[in-house]
């Protein structure tokens, strides 16, 4: 057995990933179908965009609603096929990274550099949720396997792919420009990435970028740049609360759990060994430029104010094939196949975690998973309650509730609507803001006790109830119902109405 395992890595790299690939991505699909968790708010919102296509959103680039909405007129609305599409991509991702892999080293280092992506806990855990990282993450693979097969020999073809990867990364997620930055890093000190990036195939790369990304450009343009500014306000520099090393370290050491602790050993321990020998020729820069700027940056500013785990996400496309590549150049492949055995250990983990609610209580993760339970539950409730009066409408006042309950009560005959604001803070308050034709009677929804900044809007309101969903031995989610009456005039809202509100 082991001996025909070695022949097929030897002499079919390619059929060997693809079996990995395969049993990888049933196990998870299976999770998917298997799990009780809910879509968390963030899942829940990027579905209600699919209804609606468009080339951008109010906090996102368009290409994850674009995702959902093709997987759900396959599949349906259930939990199940939106995220579906995560480890689909994800495994694209692996095989992607094997032909870029090759094209900068050769076939063993393609191999263990898909299945360490494969492998990587971040993947794991990301294959449980539909994020933009997904499609990002394939996007920047693309771009690499086009960057390294350029570096080999000229041609429009991967001019082209180079420049399409980018455009639809960017539709993604604009931390794809990242990986211009990481570009200009590692070829603009050679002659020859010089004239590869300033040169006719560097002008069709941009051309096949921009005529891909132009249209999100358009959307912002005639939208006042809601995407850019909600991507620019995520910094949150206006806080009072700034320059934390404690918040950099914990970026940090999220990064070391994204790759798996071996696996992040091999970079640092190869940083350290090989430092004095890099040349802007070799590959390693290449790499390097595209991962090292990429984590500095995020560290920086998750020491001025804060930054998530999953910012630096596209490094790590870099990383696994360093760490490969430097393992393979001292023949170790014991210390990879160890690091896949430790990831694979920590991906059960997880799975177990998204499949059983015993596992975590027994762990004491419930913390961890509860943004993921209980809607469906408020959902069923909030919708017998709306159809035993005759409200007009159903309101909401905060972001994430809207987005799930816009899921959870999506079998609703109400219009679900955002308590207006003067300046929309997102996509809900901007595009189903509440209008003065809806407000006869609003069955609204708070977590808020006191509400009067909106109650008092109305001409009487009633508080009728509470819903108490239980999301684990010690949480739970309380959510505060009044009967808001109208009519309200428009001087009584934070702004008047120009936009229509349509579902």
């Amino acid at each position: 057995m082991i001996q025909h395992i070695r022949s097929l890595v030897e002499h079919r790299p390619l059929a060997l990933l693809a079996a990995v690939v395969s049993i990888a991505t049933i196990l998870r699909l299976a999770i998917l179908v298997s799990t009780p968790l809910n879509l968390g708010p963030d899942e829940a919102q990027y579905w209600s965009w699919s209804l609606s296509p468009a080339f951008g959103y109010f906090s996102k680039p368009p290409l994850i609603a674009w995702i959902i909405g093709a997987s759900t007129s396959l599949c349906g609305d259930g939990e199940a096929c939106i995220r579906s599409s995560a480890p689909l991509l994800h495994a694209a991702t692996a095989f992607i990274i094997f032909f870029a892999a090759r094209a900068l080293y050769d076939q063993s280092v393609g191999l263990w550099s898909a299945i360490t992506y494969l492998c990587m806990p971040g993947t794991s855990f990301s294959s449980l949720l539909i994020t933009t990282d997904v499609p990002l993450l394939l996007c920047w693979a693309i771009a690499l396997w086009a960057i390294a097969e350029l570096r080999r020999e000229a041609s429009g073809k991967w001019a082209i792919i180079l420049g399409a990867a980018i455009g639809l990364g960017l539709l993604a997620k604009y931390a794809m420009l990242y990986f211009l930055l990481g570009i200009v890093l590692a070829l603009l000190p050679l002659k020859s990435g010089r004239a590869l990036i300033l040169g006719p195939y560097g002008l069709t790369a941009f051309v096949s970028a921009a005529a891909i990304f132009a249209p999100n450009i358009i959307w912002n343009i005639s939208n006042s740049f809601a995407t850019v500014r909600h991507t620019a306000s995520n910094a949150n520099w206006g806080t009072g609360d700034l320059f934390n090393l404690s918040h950099a370290f914990n970026f940090l050491g999220a990064q070391i759990g994204i790759l798996g602790p071996i696996g992040a050993g091999i970079v640092c321990w190869g940083l350290i060994r090989n430092w004095r020998q890099l040349k802007f020729e070799h590959a390693d820069t290449l790499l390097l430029a595209l991962s090292v700027p990429v984590i500095a940056i995020v560290t920086l500013q998750a020491f001025i104010s804060r930054a998530n785990a999953n910012w630096a996400a596209p490094a790590f496309i870099a990383l696994t094939i360093i760490a490969c590549a430097w393992a393979m150049r001292r023949s170790n492949t014991t210390i990879l196949i160890a690091n896949a055995g430790v990831n694979i250990f920590v991906g059960l983990v997880l799975a177990l975690l998204a499949v059983s609610p015993a596992f975590v209580t027994a762990i004491g993760q419930e913390n961890s998973v509860k943004r993921l339970r209980g809607w469906d539950e408020a959902g069923r409730t909030i919708i017998a309650l709306a159809s035993s009066s005759p409200f007009t409408a159903i309101l909401s006042d905060d972001r994430e509730d809207m987005a799930s309950l816009f899921y959870y009560t999506r079998g609703r005959k109400l219009p679900l609507r955002m308590w207006p604001k003067k300046n929309p803070a997102n996509e809900y308050e901007s595009s189903y803001a509440l209008g003065p034709e809806l407000t006869a009677n609003v069955l609204f929804i708070t977590r808020r006790a006191d509400a009067r900044d909106i109650t008092s809007a109305f001409a009487s309101s009633e508080r009728i109830g509470t819903i108490e969903t239980r999301l684990d031995s010690k949480r739970k989610r309380i959510f505060y119902l009044f009967a808001l009456k109208g009519p309200v005039p428009a001087s009584n809202f934070p702004k008047l109405f120009d936009r229509p509100s349509t579902d």
